[in-house]
């Protein structure tokens, strides 16, 4: 395996042992395995503990639109058998999927399924690989190439293998509470009225929203805000009317990391108004451990200097990281030194600037 091959599948490897929310860790998974292989983009196909389809994540926005067809008429048919030699629920229980489209290319290219789902979403060749535990599979990850790319190969299945288990334990590893998170968060307005109807929205808001809940970040449509989120409504109509008050603020911890909110009047009251206009001020701050995985290997920086930066942020001194990493404190000094020169910064106040600015 090559050095960049390596690089991408120990960036896989260390997302999926991070014990974060899937919903926040499958989209870095298939970008990464994307890159890997050299695929168009991809999509991510999570299956609950009857092997039944429960969730999706694809980097084509247009393939949601053709879900429900893809439910009615092909997932888990005679359709799908006939076209890729097993059905999804199939391949969630043996732990193993159709994997490389190209093996049954004539068959496929012949079939319902490709006229129907493959060519109009321009879709020509597709690698599959089943997140399988030992005992059953949770999961699918397929990568796509357009028509005009070349058929994916056994090399490029044999490539994204060896992550399987590893997605695996991503999706049923336990989802334990972080103790530290980034200080810099993102953040998201959605307006509501008092009854919790959302009024306005945007696609940040609401995946923040779908993520304090532990639900698809991908597919996140609420009308109303969710029933753990109605104490941040209660006892507002004295903020409503004018009266001086903090805003109302709710915390929300889980494996997706820490959310705020904070409640504030969105417009004047009116005597004639049916309803309290609020606007619902968002705020996420991932896992500290994730957010540097993913920034530092954006930074090109390596498996051992990342670990490392975890511990730097977390002002641990260096006589610890080495006692935490079971190497030399001068290891751990030669180490700063190259991961200061990589990110042309000097000091711990630079390096945590540069992983706020990326």
């Amino acid at each position: 395996m090559s050095s960049k091959h390596a690089a991408l599948s120990g960036h896989v490897r260390r997302l999926c042992l991070l014990g974060c929310d899937p919903h926040i860790v499958i989209p870095h998974v298939v970008e990464t395995l994307r890159t890997l292989v050299g695929a168009d983009w991809g999509m991510f196909f999570y299956a609950d503990a009857q092997y039944a389809l429960s969730d999706m994540f694809s980097q084509n926005e247009a393939i949601y639109a053709m879900m429900p067809l893809y439910m009615s008429e092909v997932h888990n048919t005679e359709m799908q058998v006939d076209a890729m030699g097993v059905s999804f629920s199939t391949a969630m229980r043996r732990g193993r999927g159709y994997e490389n489209s190209a093996r049954h290319d004539g068959v496929l290219l012949n079939s319902t399924m490709y006229n129907e789902l493959y060519r109009p979403m321009y879709i020509r060749h597709s690698l599959e690989l089943t997140a399988f535990d030992g005992k059953r599979g949770w999961g699918s990850v397929t990568l796509k190439r357009m028509p005009g790319g070349r058929p994916f190969s056994e090399r490029d299945l044999a490539d994204i293998r060896p992550l399987s288990a590893h997605i695996a334990h991503a999706l049923t590893s336990p989802k334990g509470r972080h103790s530290n998170h980034t200080e810099d968060g993102r953040s998201s307005v959605i307006v509501v009225d008092d009854t919790g109807k959302i009024m306005l929205q945007n696609e940040d808001g609401m995946r923040m929203l779908a993520l304090a809940g532990g639900e698809s970040a991908s597919r996140a449509q609420h009308t109303r805000l969710p029933g753990w989120l109605a104490p941040l409504l209660a006892n507002f109509n004295g903020i409503w009317r004018g009266c001086a008050a903090a805003p109302p603020f709710l915390e929300r911890f889980n494996g997706a990391g820490r959310f705020t909110f904070r409640a504030y009047r969105f417009d004047h009251a009116a005597a004639s108004a049916d309803h309290a206009c609020i606007a619902i001020y968002t705020e996420h701050f991932p896992p500290l451990a994730f957010e540097i995985e993913t920034r530092g290997f954006q930074l090109g920086l390596s498996e051992r200097q990342r670990q490392l930066c975890i511990y730097l942020l977390l002002r641990r001194s260096h006589g610890d990281i080495a006692q935490l990493m079971g190497i030399r404190e001068s290891t751990v000094i030669d180490h700063v030194r190259k991961i200061y020169a990589k990110l042309d910064v000097h000091n711990l106040t630079q390096l945590e600037a540069s992983f706020r600015n990326v």
